[in-house]
């Protein structure tokens, strides 16, 4: 039912990719990366609010693309999560924590803004019972494969870890329980890339750093030696404003070492229940732009597109009503995409427009949750997969358009 109303609609042409002017030649040389993704990595960082959250959405395009055009891993991910995520199985040794950079979870005690690309970071706290007479610290990161992930994405060549350290540390890794791997990270104030590859993904990796100053990791990646990787990035609470927020030279230092082809940022639903009219959606909308050029500036060769949030409901007497500044944000998220030569994907209509979160949430099985915001499981997978299906016309019509 709700595929036939997404085909049948009038508005069917604004449901697909948009581009300014209609151009859709300015993606084609994200596409030309894709048809050399069989001896080339080709890398998506897709950003976003808790929407993607558990690697939902981001999950199923990976595993599709990586079925179409080769890859594996399940990309760039933190020592520790921010919620769990089917394509990881990762431990951390109880003395690792967590700080994070943006929202209300900034702790203050950091001092500084370096969190990264990941808009966080994961360092050693003290623990009396893991020094030893050597090392202050000594903190292990236990990988396994996800046995409930996705076929390609259990199967990684490569792994990268993203850190800085004031001092040498000892760094040892073992593969199935044997050693496979000891060196020494040297001091290294900016982030600093550390790479190892494997002839199959292994199925258990212990990685273990000893020193007297807790190295800070930025964070791992598993992925293929060629291919495409897809990195999944929830920010619980942003509003995609949040690159401006953060050290500019920590960003580009690894943003440039991850060299991403393709930008997604799906953002807007954490500002809808706090923007009360249409000039402040606008400058909504002219805040985020400045995102995007920052993003632009640190990334020349990358492209982005932007995913407008979904349908989202507000209890009104007995009934729940779409909020009324909801395509009002949508509109600033468009202009800001389309002024920047960027692109754009208008989740709420291909759910339906206004009102359509309450037919997902009734659906069987429902398809959101009852808050009326976010996705369930499978309404993750569908709204994916509408997005999958739109751009995957966009390919074919990119290699008919190229052979003629």
């Amino acid at each position: 039912m709700l595929e036939k109303k997404r085909r049948d609609s009038a508005l069917f042409s604004l449901k697909k990719i948009q581009y300014p002017e209609n151009n859709r030649s300015l993606i084609f040389p994200f596409f030309k990366k894709l048809e050399n993704a069989k001896t080339k990595k080709v890398r998506i960082m897709h950003y976003g609010d808790s929407q993607i959250e558990g690697d939902r959405i981001s999950g199923r395009l990976r595993e599709r693309l990586q079925k179409e055009f080769g890859g594996n891993g399940a990309g760039l991910s933190a020592v520790i999560p921010a919620t769990r995520k089917i394509s990881l199985k990762n431990v951390p040794s109880t003395n690792w924590v967590r700080k994070t950079g943006f929202g209300p979870y900034i702790d203050k005690s950091v001092g500084h803004k370096k969190y990264g690309a990941l808009f966080s970071f994961c360092k050693m706290e003290l623990d009396s019972l893991l020094i030893d007479s050597n090392y202050l610290f000594n903190g292990t990161i236990a990988i396994n494969k996800p046995s409930k992930a996705y076929k390609l994405c259990r199967d990684y060549k490569t792994i990268k870890i993203y850190y800085t350290s004031e001092e040498k540390t000892i760094f040892r890794m073992l593969v199935n329980d044997s050693i496979f791997h000891v060196d020494t990270l040297l001091e290294a104030s900016d982030i600093t890339l550390k790479k190892m590859n494997f002839s199959k993904a292994p199925k258990s990796m212990d990685i273990q750093f000893s020193s007297n100053t807790s190295p800070i990791i930025f964070g791992i990646s598993l992925e293929g030696k060629k291919g495409v990787v897809v990195d999944n990035i929830p920010l619980r609470g942003a509003s995609g404003t949040e690159f401006s927020k953060v050290d500019y030279s920590s960003l580009s230092q690894m943003h440039k070492l991850l060299s991403p082809d393709l930008l997604i940022l799906e953002f807007g639903g954490n500002t809808i229940p706090y923007i009360k009219s249409k000039d402040r959606a606008e400058k909504y909308g002219s805040y985020f732009k400045k995102q995007i050029l920052k993003l632009k500036r640190i990334n020349p060769n990358a492209l982005v597109l932007v995913i407008g949030p979904a349908d989202m409901a507000k209890k009104q007497k007995t009934q729940f009503i779409t909020y009324p500044i909801l395509e009002d944000v949508i509109s600033a998220l468009k202009k800001a995409a389309f002024e920047t030569n960027s692109f754009f994907w208008d989740m709420y209509l291909n759910m339906g427009g206004e009102n359509s979160i309450q037919e997902w949430v009734n659906e069987k099985p429902s398809l959101a949750a009852r808050d009326y915001i976010h996705f369930t499981n499978a309404g993750a997978k569908k709204i994916a997969d509408y997005f999958i299906e739109d751009f995957m016309v966009d390919y074919e019509n990119y290699l008919k358009e190229k052979d003629e």
